[in-house]
């Protein structure tokens, strides 16, 4: 039983494996740079393979060191916010490469190699689901995301379950640097969260351990929003 997961160095990713590893489960753990993992990275269980995941190369290499794949959590991603008028073409190109292609060539080769029963797992975003301003690649590879799963659970079902999870605003460290260079308002976010919180990446980790459990054996082809209720605060208005 062994679970891929790409991003695994920092955030939402390294939460995941952390929590895997908690539980006993092995990782294979897929990162450009592992060393943020720090101790981490010697942990019974535990196997790094260094790589960009929009590399067939890296994906190979995970899915040959995993072996048994029960599951994939395909955490790697990147966010460049700016005006869509003078948007750069090689930031389009790369959010889209990293946030959307690579996790269709990483369920894909995953799917080839997993056991039967096997659950694939992709981190959408509440910005898949909803519009907003400067954040055009991001939103749109996300959205990207969230077709793909449901095309995927149709395809490879019933011996596979693939879904989504779309987190709302998760304190990262990529959130600390928007925040730090003004592109999200913290107390915007929080006057629109009705939990009243930031999201954690372990909020992200233990959903994604429900999906990947038989607990959701009969889930698939879902984008689960995990947002402190975000998309269900429609217009707003007080609370």
């Amino acid at each position: 039983m062994t679970i891929i997961v790409t991003g695994a160095a920092m955030g939402i990713g390294r939460a995941t494996t952390e929590l895997l590893l908690d539980s006993g489960t092995p990782v294979v753990a897929v990162d450009r740079d592992l060393s943020p993992l720090g101790d981490q990275v010697d942990r019974p269980g535990l196997v790094g393979v260094e790589g960009d995941v929009t590399s067939s190369d890296t994906i190979e290499r995970a899915v040959a060191t995993a072996g048994s794949i029960t599951g994939v959590v395909a955490c790697a991603g990147i966010s460049r916010p700016g005006p869509s008028a003078s948007y750069p073409p090689e930031d389009w190109a790369r959010i889209l490469d990293i946030n959307l292609s690579a996790v269709f060539f990483t369920l894909r080769a995953a799917a080839v190699a997993a056991d039967a029963g096997a659950s694939l797992i992709a981190i959408s975003s509440i910005s898949g689901l909803q519009g907003f301003a400067g954040r055009a690649a991001y939103s749109a590879s996300k959205a990207g995301v969230d077709g793909l799963v449901r095309t995927l659970a149709v395809e490879f079902a019933p011996r596979l379950r693939v879904n989504a999870i779309a987190p709302g605003y998760i304190m990262t460290d990529l959130v600390r640097r928007n925040l730090a260079d003004g592109v999200i308002n913290e107390d915007g976010v929080l006057a629109r969260t009705p939990m009243s919180r930031w999201g954690e990446p372990g909020d992200i980790a233990r959903a994604a351990r429900f999906l990947l459990s038989d607990d959701a054996s009969w889930i698939t082809g879902i984008t689960l929003p995990v947002d402190g209720g975000w998309m269900a605060f429609g217009l707003g208005g007080d609370r």
